[in-house]
């Protein structure tokens, strides 16, 4: 099925909903809670109290979207978005989205780990599973780990209309975005029908069953005082459930990162041993740490 995604780019349905043509459904743009320091930083899509309304009026298949920053509080930005859809009306058969496409100068862990608490917080707010638009690049870089059980809305002008290349962690796709044309993005939906698109995005949809579990992450840092003397202390690593290190910042980094990843929701950091640090460098799969005591 076609459809189009809209914003204040494109105006109120008056100046884009002929170029449109014949679609049946429509993504909108309604928030985008953005970071200390932008301006506005709450915004709120000036067209799209119209836009929504003209697709009820039509009777085309609603897709609601947020823009979102990993910098910015993920339970804020669901609840700025939640009150403004509220106040547009949100029924059973309409759908939600992230847009998620921009790091905020984050690294891959932090930028998912907000993905999975925003997508989290959508589908307990609006009682559906949401959809999440993101690209090629920016999901192989890392920045969608976790993410594989929400419908992908896949960016890829590359491809032919309905042929999306579909990167890790998904199998497969909802929506493809494949093009750019008189001034509006042009999309397809994987959904035969008006009416099995609503029903698989709308009010009540079941969670997808997992295939595997998703990595747990927790900070953790080494014990400074357990470092033999002559050696720097290593600094911060994310730690997932598999047993994997991944550097997070280090006396070496200018830009210290740990705030950020728990802004994203990622506990510690806690503290491990001189000892198990070179395990787990050696092994890549040790068990997570059974005696690991919050840093002061």
């Amino acid at each position: 099925m076609q459809g189009v995604d809209v914003s204040s780019f494109q105006g109120a349905p008056t100046s884009w909903a002929k170029n449109a043509g014949a679609i049946q459904w429509a993504a909108v743009k309604i928030t985008e809670l953005q970071p200390p320091g932008s301006a506005p930083v709450r915004y709120t899509n000036p067209d799209a109290a119209a836009d929504w309304a003209y697709l009820k009026r039509h009777g085309l298949v609603r897709v609601a979207y947020l823009f979102g920053h990993p910098s910015v509080n993920a339970a804020a930005t669901v609840s700025f978005f939640a009150e403004q859809l509220d106040a547009l009306g949100v029924e059973d058969g309409d759908a939600v989205a992230l847009d998620h496409e921009v790091t905020d100068g984050l690294r891959p862990a932090a930028v998912s780990a907000w993905a999975v608490s925003v997508l989290g917080d959508l589908r307990k707010t609006f009682g559906r599973t949401p959809l999440i638009y993101t690209f090629l690049s920016f999901a192989t870089e890392g920045n969608c780990a976790g993410l594989g059980s929400y419908p992908l809305w896949m960016a890829d002008p590359s491809s032919a209309a309905g042929h999306p290349r579909v990167p890790a962690p998904w199998r497969t796709w909802a929506l493809h975005q494949y093009a750019t044309s008189g001034n509006i993005d042009r999309d397809v939906s994987s959904y035969a029908t008006p009416a099995a698109m609503r029903a698989a995005l709308g009010k009540g949809t079941p969670v997808p069953k997992k295939t595997r579990k998703d990595p747990e992450m927790i900070l953790v840092q080494v014990d400074r005082a357990g470092v033999p003397a002559g050696t720097a202390w290593p600094g911060v690593f994310l730690l997932a459930s598999d047993g994997s290190l991944h550097h997070v910042t280090g006396p070496e980094d200018h830009v210290d990162n740990v705030e950020s990843y728990r802004a994203a929701g990622i506990p510690g950091p806690a503290t491990i041993s001189w000892n198990e640090y070179q395990a787990r460098l050696g092994t890549g799969a040790a068990a997570a740490p059974s005696s690991a005591s919050p840093a002061s």
